[in-house]
């Protein structure tokens, strides 16, 4: 058992810091390759923390390697939400999440050093209800968006990173909490330590391979000359398609359609549906079938705001007729484009328009 945990755990821990080590050399400039890295650096954290009591660590290492291991959950959840969300953006509630789950795993280990037992139950309770809200939300986000997306590799990336690091990582975190319900004991078991790292290990080297698979510049001592990135361009063979599309849009209105999605707008054009995804990405430039729509509906209520003879129509009326199912949406989507809010808008369109 010793030497199963042994060559399972360390070889897991050097490739998490191999591949912390080379995304902060090669993509520290993106905020993805520094969540991965801080991903990578307190997963390994764990894997020391966690090390059963046969190997008898050094107590710094333990509490070093404990410090770096509390965030690892939420920082899986923020590296997940940059892959799959484009433009993401940490904000303040991000924040608030991560220093909550701190605060809890403190709380935590304060509380059961000082024998108190009702804070460690309450601090138990949010720390798991924080790791399963943050993991459910990744697997949600994934799963949901995984039908508009257009980038190929992505779309199928979301699918693996549910299984592997989503699903690995309620698996962990359930046998813990089993554990800890059923003993009521909050260390963990030798045999449970190490099951951890066999569940999290075929995670780990998939990672590594696809890391490297994705990035082999990464191991060239010479620097490599990033490409200029292409500009849009329709392919000629998808000329017809591209045609049908735009009169799809601009003539028919398709895009007012609410719940129109990539497979029935691909079916009322008659062509198949990786066609249509690959003009839309590759051809048109845009990277979900959300931010395609949003061009053409966002025109759609712009015009109506702007439009004297429609100042009466609530505001709502005018984005559910653009296609929009609800106005929260909406007004996320028409302030992130726009830059204010519709009325705002449409206060100063009406105004330009009653001056001239």
């Amino acid at each position: 058992m010793i030497l199963l945990d042994a060559s399972i755990r360390f070889s897991a821990v050097t490739l998490l810091l191999l591949m912390a080590v080379l995304t902060l050399r090669d993509a520290r400039h993106l905020l993805q390759g520094r969540l991965a890295a801080a991903c990578c650096i307190c997963l390994s954290g764990m894997f020391l923390s966690t090390m059963p009591s046969w190997y008898d660590a050094p107590l710094v290492v333990k509490v070093v390697s404990w410090i770096f291991h509390v965030p690892n959950v939420v920082l899986l959840w923020l590296f997940g939400l940059s892959l799959f969300q484009d433009d993401f953006r940490l904000q303040r509630w991000h924040w608030g999440v991560l220093a909550t789950s701190i605060i809890c795993v403190f709380s935590l280990q304060t509380s059961i050093y000082l024998e108190y037992q009702p804070v460690t139950y309450l601090a138990m309770i949010g720390n798991r209800l924080i790791g399963f809200g943050v993991l459910a939300h990744l697997i949600w986000t994934a799963l949901s968006g995984r039908k508009d997306d257009l980038i190929e590799t992505r779309r199928r990336t979301r699918l693996w990173f549910v299984i592997g690091m989503g699903l690995s990582a309620l698996v962990i975190i359930s046998g813990e909490t089993l554990h800890y319900g059923l003993t009521g004991n909050n260390s963990d078991p030798d045999w449970l330590t190490t099951i951890r790292v066999i569940v999290a290990w075929p995670v780990i080297v998939f990672g590594t391979l696809w890391f490297l698979r994705l990035l082999p510049e990464t191991l060239l001592f010479d620097p490599v000359e990033k490409p200029l990135p292409a500009k849009p361009k329709v392919d000629p063979k998808d000329a017809a398609t591209h045609t049908r599309l735009t009169a799809a849009m601009e003539n028919e209105h398709l895009f007012r359609e609410q719940g129109l999605s990539i497979g029935m707008l691909a079916q009322k054009l008659n062509v198949p549906e990786h066609q249509l995804r690959a003009l839309i990405n590759k051809g048109l430039g845009y990277r979900n079938f959300a931010a395609f729509l949003n061009q053409y509906r966002l025109g759609d209520a712009k015009q109506a705001l702007s439009d004297p003879a429609q100042a009466r129509i609530p505001i709502l009326t005018i984005a559910m007729d653009s296609g929009y199912a609800s106005l929260a949406t909406f007004n996320r989507a028409f302030k992130a484009e726009v830059g204010q809010t519709p009325s705002d808008f449409r206060t100063k369109a009406l105004e330009k328009a009653v001056q001239s």
